[in-house]
């Protein structure tokens, strides 16, 4: 047998690894299957280059922001585009109004027209043309006749110039357009003193219209109610006015006279200021009191007159309604004092409970009574040495089993002793003849 040496080209593996145990060999089996995974390389990837995870991070900021960016952009866009909608639409609907109108008022339905001019102006004050054909219905509604004076016969005037009248008015509309109520109403009175007999039905109409306005302005805004009751007056000389300056005056009248009964008379106040305080409750006059909180005022002084006269029932009515306007303590104390007066405490009786616990002293003693069927014993006569002559011992008999006698529980009621049932005949003794 040859001895080959071994072969010098090829290398020779040493394996110095030690075998692991079996739990260490399915732990690197684990290792190295979730290593495998697709999403384990690319954190591998991504944990050694750390540029590419950092614009990772950012291509994902910068998709969500422009993802939240578009929905604000269209949410604003969209309702841009819906307030441009509704504001198309307001418009094409007073257009329609003012044409409609225009036909009624040549058609001859004056009312119709009027009502439809009235909303053209509640929309846009300054819409052309609304307010000459407004001022044209209203002086053919209301125009009252007057008869023609003939002029006397004489040398002819020569005839005025009418440029300042044409002036006047035309800057009287250019006012009312930009709503300056107070500068057209000097204009058109200038127009009037001028020359009265121009343009007198628009003239009327303009008129009539910026009265209404600044009767309505003084009342609400500018909290002068004398001035804006006597506007609306002057207003109605022209033509009727429409409900909402007709309820700006009647408020204005309640809160006067509720002001005239102010605590002298709170219930007469709390009455009339109620009344503007549910339609009208920051209706205010020049001192600054709105009409809700004079009314709440008013229930109090009425409240604590009604105390003073001991009517505590409807003193409390009117404190809670001044509290369920504006919580206050003070009215919180005032109530709670009226309710005590208005119901008082009803007085308790306390309730006394006797309870009896009967007590039996003494003693008590049970004597066995026997019951059932008793049968005389058998007898046997036999002599009996050394006894006398002719007479014979007879046995008593024994009760067998007496029943045993038990203690009686306390009660309050002595129990009844049973009767008995069967009492035993005294025993007899028989007399025997001896036999020899």
């Amino acid at each position: 047998m040859q001895h080959r040496e071994p072969d010098e080209t090829k290398p020779i593996t040493v394996n110095n690894q030690h075998p692991a145990p079996q739990n260490s060999t399915k732990r690197q089996e684990s290792t190295k299957t979730v290593d495998r995974t697709p999403t384990s390389k690319i954190i591998r990837v991504l944990q050694r280059n750390k540029t590419l995870l950092i614009i990772l991070v950012l291509a994902i900021l910068l998709f969500t922001f422009t993802i939240i960016t578009g929905s604000f952009a269209g949410y604003f866009s969209g309702k841009q585009a819906l307030l441009t909608m509704e504001s198309a639409q307001v418009e094409s609907t007073i257009y329609e109004q003012f044409d409609l109108g225009v036909q009624n008022l040549l058609g001859g339905d004056l009312e119709i027209a009027r009502q439809r001019f009235e909303y053209v102006l509640s929309q846009d004050p300054s819409y052309p043309g609304a307010a000459d054909r407004m001022a044209e219905v209203l002086t053919i509604l209301y125009a009252t006749a007057t008869p023609t004076l003939i002029p006397p016969t004489g040398t002819p005037s020569p005839t005025a110039d009418p440029r300042p009248a044409q002036d006047l008015f035309a800057k009287a509309e250019g006012l009312l357009a930009n709503w300056e109520w107070n500068a057209a109403i000097d204009t058109l009175v200038g127009l009037r003193k001028e020359n009265p007999s121009y343009q007198t039905a628009r003239v009327d109409g303009m008129l009539y219209l910026a009265l209404r306005y600044r009767g309505i302005e003084k009342i609400l805004k500018e909290h002068n109610l004398e001035g804006g009751i006597y506007d609306l007056a002057l207003a109605e000389n022209f033509a009727p006015l429409d409900v909402e300056a007709g309820n700006a005056r009647n408020w204005a009248r309640l809160y006067i006279i509720g002001s005239s009964f102010w605590e002298a008379y709170p219930e007469q106040a709390a009455y009339y200021f109620g009344q503007v305080a549910s339609a009208a409750p920051y209706l205010r006059d020049a001192s600054g009191w709105t009409a809700k909180d004079r009314y709440r005022a008013s229930l109090i002084q009425y409240g604590d007159q009604l105390a003073r006269n001991e009517d505590w029932c409807t003193a409390q009515v009117q404190y809670e309604i001044a509290y369920s306007i504006r919580a206050d303590d003070n009215i919180l104390k005032k109530i709670e004092e009226v309710s005590l007066e208005c119901s008082p405490p009803t007085a308790t009786i306390p309730s006394v409970t006797i309870t009896f616990t009967p007590t039996i002293t003494g003693s008590i003693t049970v004597s066995p009574t026997l019951t059932g069927t008793i049968f005389p014993p058998q007898l046997t006569l036999s002599p009996t040495p050394g006894s006398p002559t002719g007479t014979q011992v007879v046995p008593t008999p024994t009760p067998t089993d007496p029943p045993p006698t038990t203690e009686p529980s306390p009660t309050t009621e002595i129990p009844p002793t049973p009767e008995p049932s069967e009492t035993p005949s005294p025993t007899e003794e028989p007399t025997a003849t001896p036999t020899p």
